[in-house]
């Protein structure tokens, strides 16, 4: 589709321009993509990662519980924070406290933190707003809730306006386009150039600017700016206008106009309308399809919420991508030994502790392209791809031997916990179910030869 788009604007600027003003059409049709990929990459993807975490099962769980684990939410937000390289922080509506990825918390004050209780009574469930007057920020911040739609609170994520300042100078340096982001209170939170933001002392408005002043009142009442060529004593530019629904801003284009005759200057304005439409159709459409993939990440990307590794979707989603590649693949099941007397012995607490050292041990033995997954109470699945059988065996073998020989200390409990293992392989695995089938008919072997030991079977 994007290829037919850049066709169309190639025979436009053909017909209409001349040949100065054509080379001008095929520079502005070099940046429409890129201009996508900024708006994409420094707004969408940060407001996309909060929405996605949002609906998160692990996220929900901890902010819902009576008693909140701060330490839990502290060390969630650090990790996001270094997985996605920004700053994140949980508002809980429970404990009324923010915890950020810094390591800090702050009350939530009524009176003291004026921002949590303004967005909270706002009906729109994701907003946008300038913070940190030492480090100025700009947070994307998404409501949470639980599953009977219950408020838990505000999962934010932060980027340095001085990231923003520095994605536009590289794209303006490459095709002169300024760009001004304004809220719905018309103040400027973003823009390529730096004079314009927020320093932590001050923010300017739209209506400041001497562009917005050469407009008429009328112009200046209009809904849209949208192919309007304003003059200053200092340039004259064509003003665009993309309104960004989501959080409730326009963006402006502004596109410096050279002298030029009135023939060539109606036909750029036509041509760069055109690319405007364009620009807002792909980012309408790419709207469209995050906030599907945002649905359909949340449910491959969902953690099991005590042992933090990925659950049977995550571990179905991994095993179709193998199916597609034509890739071989190994199954190993695992089942700790003798749980039920540790559960009987020392509590369902200390058992779950135990299985939070065994998933731990587990994943420490496998490849950075490995899966691993809890299936259920104390199995767990590991996928293993373009691993032959035999390797397969070697890899489930150290892993047995590890556990048996690694003694766990949980609570000042020292314990010994071993694990029994089914192994399978598939050269051209296409059902799931069956090498799982495989894999658990091994393991029932293992169970039956002693325990503590790795049995194998061929798909």
């Amino acid at each position: 589709m994007l290829f037919i788009m850049a066709i169309a604007v190639g025979i436009s600027g053909y017909f209409t321009l001349s040949d100065s003003v054509e080379e001008q059409s095929r520079l502005q049709q070099q940046s429409m993509s890129p201009a996508f990929d900024l708006i994409t990459e420094e707004l969408v993807k940060p407001l996309h990662t909060a929405q996605v975490i949002a609906n998160t099962q692990t996220l929900r769980n901890l902010m819902s519980a009576d008693t909140i684990d701060d330490s839990a939410l502290l060390a969630l937000v650090k990790r996001m924070s270094m997985d996605y390289n920004m700053t994140f922080f949980v508002a809980s509506e429970n404990s009324r406290t923010q915890y950020n990825s810094n390591g800090t918390t702050l009350a939530l004050k009524e009176g003291d933190v004026e921002w949590y209780f303004r967005v909270k009574e706002q009906p729109l469930n994701v907003a946008a707003a300038l913070g940190n007057r030492q480090d100025v920020h700009i947070y994307f911040d998404v409501k949470v809730f639980n599953d009977q739609g219950q408020f838990l609170g505000f999962i934010g994520v932060g980027k340095r306006l001085k990231t923003f300042l520095d994605a536009f100078d590289r794209y303006k340096d490459s095709f002169g386009y300024d760009f001004v982001f304004v809220d719905n209170k018309q103040d400027i939170v973003l823009a390529s150039d730096p004079k314009l933001l927020a320093n932590g002392k001050r923010i300017l408005q739209v209506k400041q600017l001497p562009w917005f002043q050469a407009l008429t009142p009328k112009q200046q009442a209009l809904p849209s700016l949208n192919n309007i060529i304003v003059k200053t004593p200092d340039y004259t530019s064509l003003i665009a206008q993309i309104d960004i629904k989501v959080l409730r801003w326009k963006m402006y284009i502004l596109t410096p106009l050279s002298s030029r005759k009135d023939a060539s200057t109606e036909a750029f304005t036509s041509h760069t309308s055109f690319l405007v439409l364009i620009i807002f159709l792909i980012f309408v459409v790419a709207h469209l399809v995050i906030r599907f993939f945002e649905r359909e990440t949340a449910k491959k990307h969902q953690l099991d919420p005590l042992t933090q590794l990925h659950n049977r979707a995550h571990i179905q989603w991994r095993f179709d991508k193998i199916v597609r590649a034509n890739q071989e693949a190994s199954v190993i099941m695992v089942d700790a030994d003798n749980f039920k007397k540790v559960n009987d012995t020392y509590g369902h607490n200390i058992g779950d502790k135990v299985l939070i050292k065994i998933a731990q041990l587990l994943q420490s033995e496998l490849r950075e392209y490995d899966a691993i997954a809890r299936w259920g109470g104390e199995e767990f699945v590991i996928l293993l791809p373009s691993t032959k059988l035999e390797e397969a065996r070697i890899i489930a073998q150290r892993t047995c031997s590890m556990i048996a020989s690694h003694p766990l200390s949980v609570d000042n409990i020292d314990m010994f916990i071993s694990a029994s293992f089914g192994v399978t392989y598939s050269p051209t695995p296409r059902s799931l179910e069956r090498l799982i089938k495989v894999a658990d008919d091994a393991l029932y072997e293992a169970k039956h030869a002693g325990k503590s030991c790795v049995r194998v079977h061929e798909s």
